[in-house]
């Protein structure tokens, strides 16, 4: 009896250390299991974000080209505009200087035809020499009304009834006007005169405005 029971002590002491390693190498299995799920899922994440990412660039690389266009085409529309503007203020500036110095020119001649005339005025009473005089002075005054015609330069009146506005009226006087509200222009005294543009006022009309 005491050989079998330590025969079988033998055996159960035997088969217990085989059963403990099983369930170590279960363990080990799971956890490597568990181990290489979650570096896969890692895997997948980062593969997620780099196309998620490279989406992302695309797109701000679509929208810088798409703002740097439309700045290109903003920048060269304002540059065109602004070269055509320079162009039409150049060629409006050496038009004006052009007839300007045509027409100084031309009132140079008649200051000359003028101061001999005013050199030759009668001095006696005679109706005939005074009345020849006249018609000459008239006649030089034709021809600076005639100059300034030629180049575009023509008598410039105020609108009765507009707002008085000083850019374009001389204010020499001031009365009541029935029906007629104030800073009105009522009367005009002496026509101005303008360029070939209407807003370009050389001489302003003189005017009365209305209180």
């Amino acid at each position: 009896m005491n050989e079998l029971s330590k025969s079988e002590s033998l055996i159960t002491n035997e088969s217990a250390p085989l059963h403990t390693s099983s369930e170590h190498i279960g363990t080990a299995q799971d956890e490597q299991t568990i181990g290489s799920s979650s570096i896969y899922r890692l895997c997948e994440e980062i593969i997620a974000l780099r196309e998620m990412n490279n989406r992302q660039h695309k797109m701000y690389e679509q929208t810088l080209i798409k703002t740097r266009d439309a700045v290109q085409a903003s920048f060269n529309s304002f540059a065109a505009d602004t070269q055509r503007a320079y162009q039409q203020l150049r060629q409006e500036f050496h038009g004006e200087k052009r007839i300007g110095l045509a027409l100084l020119n031309e009132l140079v001649e008649i200051a000359f035809d003028l101061r001999h005339i005013s050199r030759t005025r009668p001095l006696s009473d005679n109706p005939e020499e005074f009345a020849r005089w006249a018609d000459a002075v008239e006649v030089e005054t034709r021809k600076v009304e005639a100059a300034l015609s030629r180049h575009g330069i023509h008598p410039y009146n105020a609108v009765i009834g507009s707002s008085y506005n000083p850019a374009l009226h001389e204010r020499v006087g001031s009365k009541s006007m029935p029906g007629m509200g104030p800073l009105l222009v009522a009367e005009q005294q002496e026509s101005g005169w303008a360029s070939q543009q209407p807003e370009f006022v050389l001489r302003r009309p003189k005017v009365i405005v209305s209180e």
